[in-house]
């Protein structure tokens, strides 16, 4: 079952010009409602783009609003909520909570009880959890990269660590490039993360499966163990 998402980024669904009555009739325009920054289809921040892949994980109609696009209504919705962050998740115009509160109500099953509450004629099935990272050691990983070259490997270690120790062809991986891969990258395609000995780059790995990512593999021991390994002649630290 599918759904449409419409977005009131143009503000039209709003008639008034005062931030409360818009943020109001906004609320009242649709049993399932979020406050965002951006669009479903290009979220502006990476807890906006959590929210709409746990409503897409269940499957329910829902309407959005950028708050981006009218800053009386930024600024207004916070207090009307009384919660200071973006964004935030209506149902039957009751306020539910922000991206961590979402996320914990869907893996319980009390956002489902919800959606069930606004949309009575629909039945609701909890989405599957996140996959599981694939934590394997680099000489697998160097065969994986060998068969498949597109494969992007990611380095999470910053400019000063990647100029002691670098694999030839290791992108670094910065706020911005992440929410590049969030917003437009397909879940579908396999990541490779890669840090100095395996611990920050498994939390990223996991953060991607948890953005949706299906294939997500994780440099067990870091570029430590690769060259130990792989290729001795990158330098350890």
């Amino acid at each position: 079952m599918k759904f449409n998402v419409v977005s009131n980024d143009d503000g039209e669904a709003a008639a008034s010009n005062d931030p409360k009555s818009q943020i109001e009739s906004l609320v009242s325009s649709a049993p399932v409602f979020l406050f965002m920054k951006g669009s479903p289809d290009a979220p502006q921040c990476g807890f906006s783009s959590r929210v709409i892949e746990t409503l897409r994980g269940w499957n329910v109609p829902f309407e959005t609003f950028n708050v981006l696009s009218d800053e009386g209504i930024r600024h207004d919705i916070k207090e009307y909520a009384n919660w200071p962050t973006i964004p935030q998740l209506y149902v039957n115009k009751e306020f539910v909570g922000g991206c961590d509160i979402i996320e914990e109500m869907s893996g319980n099953g009390e956002l489902g009880e919800l959606f069930k509450e606004a949309h009575p004629n629909l039945e609701f099935t909890p989405p599957p959890p996140p996959v599981e990272v694939q934590n394997l050691p680099p000489e697998d990983i160097a065969e994986l990269l060998k068969k498949q070259p597109d494969i992007p490997l990611l380095d999470v270690r910053g400019p000063e660590e990647r100029a002691i120790a670098c694999v030839a062809g290791a992108r670094m991986i910065d706020q911005a490039l992440a929410q590049e891969i969030v917003n437009s990258w397909d879940p579908n395609i396999p990541l490779v993360f890669m840090c100095h000995k395996g611990g920050r780059s498994l939390q990223a790995a996991q953060y991607f499966t948890q953005q949706g990512f299906q294939n997500v593999y994780n440099v067990v021991g870091g570029i430590d163990a690769w060259s130990l390994t792989v290729d001795s002649e990158i330098p350890r630290y």
